[in-house]
């Protein structure tokens, strides 16, 4: 190679190197083009240099820097078919080349620039993972033909080019993510914050007044709590309110239904894994822990939760440290623990279903939430209550509750609780037609045996009553939206113990 042309070759390779460190910065996108193609400029003198990204069968001018880029050159599309110099350019396997236009009304712009007769445009295709989804052009005033070992480093920038803006891109994508996510979070924050002052824990009953005094004292702490109580009585609402009257208020309430999750994810959901852990874990990803850190995470139904993770879940309660899947460290986190069980963990304790130790580290500080029939104070509060969101949430006028539908609800022993309480007020707010709250027939099942006799039944009678009702409309269903666990707002094991206390049988109603 003569001594000019490895000149040539050592400069432009230099040059090209320098672009392509500024392409690579993650800076501003319209800042990083404009100082790379300042420095190519040094290689391949132009007038006019821009990215054309395609848009179907067009080409958008996504970038114009130079002498003759004009405001009517932003965003303009270009169409391809016709173009014969574009449709080169975007062949599979096109290298960069350099065209003479020679008609000023069919240059690579169809028009758009008011350029000479004989200018010249160098074209180089922008590719990612094989596909052409650009060009990069240089166009002179005057007509230029450059030596393949310029073309060369041309090409090069090209694909360093193609290389920025799919970086700029991601970055964008990402960052626009990262900013909806945050809206997201900061809106159910303030829906949460909101349900809580809408909807305070009703505590007319000397029991939830108690219970009310009790979370007021445990809040300022940051001592673990255990919710118990049956299944509706409004154990998250409980952990809602505490959360809420703690220093942890204007950091995330992150809830897990322990129940819910299958074993085989109930790990990665807790703890978060890195990318890779697993087959599928194409990405890392927080668990919950890591999602509250600074704030409360509540774990419902934790007697659910497998023993093998028991120690794991213990671990990070005492030592405020999790172990993602696949992690090779640590990591710390100051999270604020509430947990909540329908179930005896003492008991679970006894069965070997349960690890004593984690038990204790749990109820530190235990919260017994009574059921609903052993607080009809509260019903007439919570009914209200529920009766006012349903009217603002489908604007409609507020819904009065009669003294006799009050008589009704306070004198029904509710086996579902306060879950069961607002299935059966939102069916019947649906149902009535005026501004005064109907029952519908059979709203309450297990009434009519004591209307008949006119004395009040037992507690056990009325629900042996309800459910065998319940399980007559379902014809024996327990699971699913339409079976007899739903409608009665109780878990599906929590339905069949009591089906198999009272000598009920699913069975015994399938086809009636």
């Amino acid at each position: 190679m003569a001594a000019p042309e490895l000149e040539t070759a050592l400069t432009g390779a230099r040059l090209v190197e320098e672009a392509g460190a500024l392409l690579t910065l993650g800076e501003e996108p319209e800042r990083m083009v404009a100082h790379a193609f300042e420095r190519l400029g040094q290689l391949v003198p132009y007038d006019l240099a821009t990215v054309l990204l395609r848009e179907g069968e067009a080409l958008r001018v996504a970038y114009a820097v130079g002498p003759l880029a004009t405001p009517q050159l932003a965003e303009a599309l270009i169409p391809i078919r016709g173009n014969l110099r574009l449709l080169h350019a975007l062949k599979p396997r096109s290298k960069p080349a350099t065209f003479e236009e020679d008609d000023p009304g069919e240059d690579t712009f169809h028009g758009l620039l008011e350029m000479p007769h004989g200018h010249s445009c160098l074209v180089a295709p922008l590719r990612s993972r094989g596909e052409t989804f650009g060009l990069m052009t240089l166009d002179a005033m005057v007509c230029r033909q450059y030596p393949e070992s310029v073309l060369h480093h041309v090409g090069v920038f090209a694909s360093l080019l193609a290389l920025g803006i799919k970086q700029a891109e991601h970055l964008a994508r990402l960052a626009e993510r990262e900013r909806s996510l945050a809206e997201e979070v900061s809106y159910f924050r303030e829906v949460q914050r909101r349900d809580v002052l809408q909807e305070p824990l009703r505590a007319e009953s000397p029991a939830m007044r108690a219970i009310l005094d009790q979370l007021r004292q445990v809040a300022a702490t940051v001592a673990t709590v255990l919710i118990t109580g049956e299944t509706g009585t409004g154990k998250e609402k409980v952990a809602q309110t505490l959360h809420h009257l703690s220093p942890r208020r204007e950091k995330p309430f992150i809830k897990v239904n322990c129940s819910a999750l299958p074993a085989t994810l109930i790990e990665s959901e807790l703890f978060g894994h890195v990318k890779g852990a697993f087959s599928g874990a194409a990405a890392a990803r927080k668990g919950r822990f890591e999602l509250a850190d600074g704030g409360t995470l509540f774990l419902d139904e934790i007697g659910d939760l497998p023993l093998d993770l028991q120690p794991k879940l213990l671990r990070a309660i005492q030592e405020k440290e999790i172990d993602p899947l696949g992690a090779e460290k640590s990591r710390k986190v100051d999270v604020r623990l509430v947990a909540a069980t329908h179930t005896d963990l003492r008991k679970a304790v006894a069965e070997g279903r349960f690890r004593e130790d984690l038990f204790y580290r749990l109820s530190v500080f235990p919260i017994h939430l009574p059921p609903l029939r052993e607080r009809p104070d509260d019903i007439p509060a919570l009914a209200e209550a529920f009766l006012d969101r349903f009217a603002r949430d489908n604007r409609r006028p507020p819904i009065h509750l009669p003294p006799s539908v009050r008589d009704q609800l306070e004198a029904y022993p509710w086996p579902g609780n306060v879950r069961e309480l607002h299935n059966v007020l939102e069916r019947a707010a649906i149902l009535s037609a005026g501004r005064e709250l109907r029952l519908p027939p059979g709203a309450l099942p297990g009434r009519s045996g004591s209307e008949r006799t006119g004395r009040p039944l037992t507690w056990a009678a009325q629900e042996h009553a309800y459910l065998e009702r319940l399980l007559h409309h379902t014809r024996g269903k327990i699971a699913g939206a339409d079976g007899a666990a739903a409608l009665a707002g109780l878990a599906p094991s929590t339905l069949l113990s009591r089906l198999e206390k009272l000598g009920l049988s699913p069975r015994d109603f399938r086809g009636a």
